[in-house]
């Protein structure tokens, strides 16, 4: 593409290539640029771009709802085990499931892909999906 061709973010000043269609609609910018430039501030006090704004398709939301869903699974572990280990964990002594939460967090790309799912891209869903797995992972 001819350098004049390009359609550069008035905002942050890269080249949009993706939503190249909607690049008057969202004012000359990337929709992120636009989100933060004209609709985070109606939602969220000072403006913080790590706040979910709760607007939808906002791009802070989903590391807000990934973070408490890993509160839910670290509740949800210890609620399991108020009572002793559960007999499903396999990993019953912290020893073993510290071992497994590592062996596992080690093994994660190879274990997505043998189960068919994609690559989680945000920490606290990661975190919690080792945390989960750790309590069975047999350690190699």
């Amino acid at each position: 593409m001819p350098e004049d061709d390009k359609q550069l973010c008035r905002r942050c000043g890269y080249p949009v290539r993706l939503l190249r269609d909607n690049y008057e609609t969202f004012e000359r910018m990337h929709f992120v640029c636009f989100h933060y430039e004209f609709e985070h501030r109606s939602g969220v006090p000072d403006n913080d771009p790590d706040v979910d704004c709760g607007l939808l398709n906002c791009p802070s939301g989903p590391a807000a709802r990934h973070r408490e869903q890993l509160v839910t699974v670290v509740a949800a572990l210890a609620a399991d085990c108020s009572d002793g280990v559960p007999a499903s964990w396999e990993n019953g002594t912290l020893p073993r499931y510290l071992e497994a939460l590592a062996a596992w967090l080690q093994d994660t790309g190879g274990d997505y892909t043998i189960a068919g799912a994609s690559t989680k891209w945000s920490g606290w869903e990661v975190v919690a999906d080792a945390m989960r797995a750790a309590t069975i992972y047999e350690q190699r």
